[in-house]
């Protein structure tokens, strides 16, 4: 059974897509843990748990705090940069999509590396931004 924040995630991925002109649907699955993101009546990808980037955010956030200026630049920073992985990964679910409705033979290749490797390199901007502009000891 899929958990209600990898369904929240492949529902704001199909909106994306729908806003792309795309009717993608999202069947959450009564038995596995994941929600499919369908087109026409055909699952074109499925969403795992993890695909929601959880795991990512928790490493983000950890590193913050282990990292840790002011508590309200800490603060503020975390939710600017758990909203921006969170729509960075919408993204990535919705661009995954794609790279499966048009080019099915690259999937395997643009899920495990291309697209796993452009999100870490974000979030490591993230870190970046965050330790040499934003951490001062001194504010």
């Amino acid at each position: 059974m899929a958990d209600s924040f990898t369904v929240m995630v492949a529902n704001h991925a199909a909106a994306l897509l729908h806003i792309m002109g795309l009717e993608a649907a999202v069947l959450p699955s009564t038995i596995l843990p994941n929600a499919s993101l369908m087109l026409d009546g055909n699952v074109v990808v499925n969403v795992y748990e993890g695909c929601n980037a959880i795991n990512v955010s928790i490493l983000f956030i950890a590193f913050l705090f282990a990292y840790k200026g002011s508590f309200t630049r800490t603060l503020m920073f975390s939710i600017i940069g758990l909203i921006s992985i969170y729509l960075f990964n919408l993204l990535r679910v919705s661009g995954l999509f794609l790279v499966a409705l048009y080019f099915p033979d690259h999937l395997y290749l643009m899920h495990k590396f291309v697209f796993t490797g452009v999100m870490y390199a974000f979030v490591f901007g993230l870190w970046f931004i965050w330790v040499t502009k934003l951490n001062h000891k001194d504010v």
